[in-house]
Formats: C-alpha cells, sequence, structure tokens
C-alpha cells in the first residue's frame, strides 16, 4: 500500500442510536451481574466524494431472568475523506463488501473507538454507567474478526497475529 493521506471530515452521533435505556437501568442497579459490551461495525463508501465512513456501535446488556436486556446503545458515525480512494480500497463488491486494507481498517476502528468511548462518558454522567466506560478493545482481533469472520479459513493467519500491537 502506499502512502496513505487520510483526513476526518465530522465524527458524530448516529440519530435513533443514543439509547440509555432507563428502566433496565434502574432494574439493574448494583447488581452483580456481568454487563457485556458488543460492538458492531458498519462501513460504506462514498466514491465521488473520496470518503468512507464508519459507523461504531456499542451495545452494553446484561442477563435478567433468562433474558438479554438493553441497559445502553450508542453510536457514532466517522467520515474519513481519502484522496486517491479507489487506489487504497477495493471497490469489486465481492460478496457486496469493500476491500479496506487490515492496517487502514485498524487506524479508523481506532479513532471511532476513541470518540466513542468519549461520547459514551459524556452520556452518562449522572447515571449508574459513569463509572462503566467502554472497555478496552483489542482492535487487532476485531480488525480479524470483521475480515474472517469467528473463524480464519485454514491455512489462513489471522490479522491480529500480523499486526504490531
Amino acid at each position: 500500500m502506499s502512502e496513505l493521506d487520510i483526513r476526518i471530515v465530522r465524527i458524530s452521533e448516529v440519530d435513533g442510536k443514543h439509547h440509555i435505556h432507563r428502566w433496565e437501568m434502574l432494574r439493574y442497579g448494583n447488581s452483580p451481574e456481568e454487563i457485556s459490551v458488543d460492538l458492531k461495525s458498519c462501513v460504506e463508501d462514498d466514491v465521488a466524494s473520496e470518503c468512507l465512513v464508519l459507523r461504531l456501535e456499542a451495545l452494553y446488556t446484561y442477563m435478567r431472568s433468562m433474558v438479554r436486556r438493553p441497559l445502553l446503545d450508542y453510536a457514532v458515525e466517522v467520515v474519513f475523506e481519502i484522496p486517491s480512494l479507489a487506489s487504497h480500497v477495493d471497490f469489486s463488491r465481492s460478496r457486496d463488501r469493500v476491500g479496506i486494507p487490515p492496517s487502514l481498517m485498524a487506524m479508523m476502528l481506532n479513532v471511532a473507538i476513541g470518540a466513542l468511548r468519549g461520547m459514551i462518558a459524556q452520556k452518562t454522567v449522572g447515571t449508574p454507567f459513569e463509572d462503566r466506560p467502554l472497555p478496552l478493545v483489542n482492535v487487532s482481533q476485531l480488525v480479524s474478526r470483521l475480515i474472517y469472520g469467528d473463524r480464519p479459513p485454514e491455512r489462513v493467519i489471522p490479522v491480529d497475529t500480523q499486526i504490531c500491537v
């Protein structure tokens, strides 16, 4: 991959994806139940403006009465401008996917996770989650999962073993 010039155009909340489930928070209280934090991501391209849009969503849940209950869902959208985007990204659309190099994906996820962490901290001030920030995320493992799914194909070395952390 050649030299990459990248600029953050915008970081924002995703409309309709910033919800604190206050009733469930009250029911959770100081429960010893473990909170699970899941991340979802989606990348869209805008070739005309040479931009990639990364949406990252955090879902905080816990188990109550054998049912997974939502506590918080929050999503951010980060728009990256990359001049000569087509030379860095594969738009072949195989399986309706955009082929993003692992190093670029890791850089984009690092920015989005930092933004998400800060925005969740601001949103949860004065709530029981004030002291429960977004946990640390191993971006290498996340990138590997995005590329290969839960398990890499046979004879493939996962990206998390290739990216220096």
